[in-house]
C-alpha cells in the first residue's frame, strides 16, 4: 500500500516540475520576445533622429515654376472655400444682430407707450346700468360684448402694432391698451 501512494505522490511530483518547467520556459520566452520588441523600437526611434532625409532623384527636368503656381492655386482654391464659409457666418451674424435690434425696437416701443398710459389715464367708459328687477330670484342679465373674444382682442392687437410699426399713426382704443 505504501508502494502505491509513494508512486502517486512521486508521479504528481513530476506533473509539478514539469508545469513549472513549462511555464518558467513560456515566461522566459515572453521576456525575450518583449526585449526584442523594445530594442527594435528603440533603434528605430534613434535611426529615425540620426539619418537626414534624402530625397529621392528626379530622373527627367521639372518645371519648378510650373509646380509652385500650381500649388499656390490649390492653396488659394482651399482658403476660397474656408472664406465662403466665412461669409455664409458673417451674413449669418449680422442678420441675428437685425433681429436683436428690431427685439429691442419693441422693448422700447412697449416701454413707451406704458409711460404714454401712465401720463394721459386710460378712460374706462362705463358700462350701461342694468335695470333690477322685480323678481329676487333672477339675477341681472349682465351684456356679453363681442370684443370679449380672445382671438377677435389677439386680432386687433396685431393690427394696431402693425399700423404703429409701420408709422399709420393709428393710437389704440382708450379702453384697449396694447399688448405685447
Amino acid at each position: 500500500m505504501n508502494f502505491i501512494f509513494g508512486i502517486i505522490i512521486m508521479a504528481m511530483f513530476i506533473l509539478a516540475l514539469r508545469v513549472i518547467w513549462a511555464t518558467a520556459l513560456q515566461l522566459l520566452v515572453i521576456v525575450k520576445n518583449g526585449l526584442s520588441a523594445i530594442r527594435r523600437h528603440t533603434a528605430g526611434w534613434s535611426a529615425r533622429k540620426a539619418v537626414p532625409v534624402v530625397l529621392p532623384r528626379i530622373s527627367q527636368e521639372v518645371d519648378w515654376e510650373a509646380m509652385s503656381e500650381t500649388v499656390r492655386r490649390e492653396i488659394q482654391r482651399r482658403n476660397s472655400g474656408s472664406g465662403n464659409e466665412l461669409d455664409r457666418l458673417e451674413l449669418q451674424y449680422q442678420a441675428k444682430q437685425k433681429t436683436i435690434k428690431l427685439y429691442e425696437a419693441e422693448i422700447e416701443i412697449a416701454k413707451l407707450e406704458r409711460e404714454l398710459h401712465k401720463i394721459k389715464p386710460v378712460d374706462v367708459s362705463p358700462e350701461p346700468e342694468v335695470k333690477k328687477r322685480r323678481k329676487a330670484k333672477t339675477q341681472p342679465a349682465q351684456a356679453v360684448t363681442v370684443t370679449d373674444d380672445p382671438s377677435s382682442k389677439t386680432a386687433q392687437q396685431v393690427f394696431q402694432l402693425r399700423e404703429a410699426l409701420k408709422g399709420g399713426g393709428t393710437a389704440p382704443p382708450k379702453n384697449q391698451p396694447a399688448r405685447h
